[in-house]
C-alpha cells in the first residue's frame, strides 16, 4: 500500500518530526489554542500532530448545513468522542454566491444540538473569546498563491486580525504524505473521500466541502440521489 510505504520512508519520518516540532513551538508560546477544523484530511492530519504534543486542544467546525450526508455522521460520532473539545458553530458565509447558511426555512437539515450561529468570520470571533493561536491545515501544494505565501510568512506567522498567529504544520506536506499519516497513525477520515476515490475522482482533487462548491458531475457520479433532492429544492444550480 502506497501510503504505508511513504510512512516508513525516512522523508516522511523527517517531515513528520518537523511538523510535530513547529507546533510544540507554536504551543509553547500560546495560551489559548484551536484547530480550525474542516472535516477534510488536512484537518485530521492537523489535529492528530497538535493532539499529540498537547491532547486538550479544542478542535472548532464550522457547519455549513448543505454538507456531505457522510460528512455530517463523521461529526457525528467525532462530537460523541470528543463532547466540548469540539466547538460547532453555523457557517454565515454565501457559497458560490448563491447559498446562505441556516437561513432559508425550512432549513435542509436540523443544525447540531448546542451549535452556536455566530454570524461573522470565526477567527475573528475565536480571537475575541480569548484564543491567541489558529492551527490550520493549510499545504504549499494547494495553490500557487498558498505556496508563494507559506514560502515567505512560514509554517507559524502573526495576522492582524483574528486570534493574531497562525500555525501550518503540514506546509511542506504533500497529499500522499498527509494519507500515509493517516493510514499510519489509523486516523478516522470521513467516508466521503473513499466514494470520490470509486468515482475516480483523483487523489490532488479529492474536496470535502460545502455541497454549493461541488461539481455537478461529481454528484452526478457519487450522490445521484443527493443531486436530485437539492434540485428539487435549491433548482438547477449545478450545472
Amino acid at each position: 500500500m502506497l501510503s504505508q510505504i511513504v510512512f516508513e520512508t525516512p522523508a516522511f519520518r523527517a517531515k513528520l518530526a518537523q511538523a510535530l516540532s513547529i507546533a510544540a513551538q507554536a504551543l509553547a508560546g500560546a495560551r489559548r489554542p484551536y484547530v480550525a477544523f474542516t472535516s477534510g484530511k488536512d484537518s485530521v492530519a492537523t489535529a492528530a500532530i497538535v493532539h499529540a504534543v498537547r491532547p486538550d486542544v479544542p478542535l472548532l467546525w464550522s457547519d455549513d448545513e448543505l454538507e456531505y450526508p457522510e460528512v455530517v455522521t463523521y461529526m457525528e460520532q467525532l462530537k460523541e468522542l470528543a463532547g466540548d473539545q469540539l466547538i460547532i458553530t453555523l457557517g454565515w458565509a454565501t457559497h458560490a454566491n448563491w447559498f446562505r447558511p441556516w437561513r432559508d426555512e425550512p432549513l435542509w437539515r436540523d443544525p447540531f444540538p448546542g451549535a452556536l450561529f455566530v454570524g461573522r468570520d470565526i477567527d475573528d470571533w475565536m480571537g475575541t473569546r480569548g484564543y491567541d493561536l489558529t492551527f490550520t491545515g493549510v499545504r504549499m501544494e494547494e495553490s500557487r498563491k498558498r505556496r508563494d505565501w507559506l514560502i515567505q510568512a512560514g509554517p507559524l506567522y502573526s495576522v492582524k486580525r483574528g486570534t493574531g498567529r497562525r500555525c501550518c504544520p503540514l506546509w511542506n506536506w504533500t497529499a500522499d504524505d498527509v494519507w500515509a499519516l493517516i493510514d499510519g497513525w489509523g486516523l478516522a477520515y470521513s467516508p466521503v473521500y473513499d466514494r470520490l476515490a470509486e468515482i475516480g475522482v483523483p487523489r490532488l482533487k479529492q474536496r470535502v466541502g460545502p455541497l454549493p462548491l461541488t461539481t455537478r458531475q461529481i454528484l452526478a457520479d457519487g450522490w445521484p440521489g443527493l443531486l436530485t433532492h437539492l434540485e428539487d429544492r435549491y433548482g438547477k444550480r449545478w450545472s
